[in-house]
């Protein structure tokens, strides 16, 4: 297909650094980068009737995502997460709550779009509440193909929340440390090969991506793997990355390209993303699909 329609459902919020501040949260990055590389991106979230609610909607609109689904919340603030940067570039958060994505709600037109999207984008801060929690279930369910990013956080992280989110999910993304914490959780070897074979006899997941920091990222796709070296780069700092390179998988995916190719493009993608501040830097998405 040449235009998927991607539905990213969760938090909305915004990323105070050092620097500035900066609109995200996962399901706005994976819509914002899905959007730049030609899908129909979906954006389920819950903002406040707030001065940063307002700028966040006029930015999702700039970077092309269908904020028709937006919901506005009367008594509660637009997310905020408040992040300090290692030496690394690697992000710490702590976030205000309770914030507006708590109270996302399950209306008959998120459920509609839910149902007939190509694919279902979800992970585990979005669901912290149980009110969110009960309608992403609610949207999962109604989804076709559900993509579960678990995208843990301290201190929300839950393993209950990501065996519900497991659970009928298609393909499954995570990253070094939640392959740790999951090998720590299920008693298996910290390799994706070893923790897919507990994954998909306990979840019935059909695929599995792990991106691997510097050793590159891994994808367990149809019944075999593919692993793709990490592409060089100069680290700015790494928000967003993950996002990027879920949201060009996913695209690449759903449009037919082999798994090598896919793998390879998200790669390539978040490395760029990693160069730059911010978490949807300007980027022309046609030249990382060449």
């Amino acid at each position: 297909m040449s235009t998927p329609t991607i539905l990213c459902a969760g938090e909305a919020l915004w990323d105070v650094l050092p620097r500035g501040e900066f609109i995200g949260g996962a399901p706005f990055n994976v819509a914002g980068h899905a959007a730049r590389l030609g899908a129909h991106a979906l954006l389920a979230a819950r903002i406040g009737n707030d001065e940063r609610g307002r700028r966040a909607l006029g930015i999702a609109r700039e970077l092309g995502i269908d904020t028709c689904l937006v919901q506005t919340d009367a008594a509660l603030a637009t997310g905020e997460a408040r992040a300090v940067l290692d030496d690394t570039g690697s992000a710490r958060y702590e976030f205000l709550s309770p914030a507006a994505w708590d109270a996302l709600a399950a209306t008959p037109e998120l459920l509609a779009a839910a149902s007939t999207c190509d694919a279902f984008v979800y992970g585990t801060l979005g669901q912290r509440d149980g009110r969110a929690h009960a309608t992403i279930t609610q949207l999962a369910a109604a989804a076709r193909w559900r993509v579960f990013d678990p995208n843990l956080r301290a201190p929300h992280i839950s393993r209950e929340l990501c065996e519900a989110g497991m659970r009928g999910a298609a393909l499954v993304k995570i990253n070094e440390d939640e392959c740790r914490m999951f090998a720590q959780w299920y008693g298996s070897a910290c390799t994706p090969e070893a923790l897919w074979d507990v994954l998909a006899s306990r979840f019935a997941i059909t695929a599995l991506c792990v991106t691997l920091g510097a050793a590159g990222s891994q994808l367990r796709w149809q019944g075999r793997w593919y692993r793709q070296p990490a592409w060089p780069t100069q680290i700015a700092d790494t928000v967003g990355a993950g996002d990027s390179f879920l949201a060009m998988l996913v695209c690449e995916l759903l449009r037919g390209s082999d798994a090598p190719t896919a793998l390879a493009r998200a790669g390539r993608l978040a490395a760029f993303v990693a160069s730059q501040p911010g978490a949807v830097p300007a980027y022309d998405g046609a030249q990382f699909r060449a």
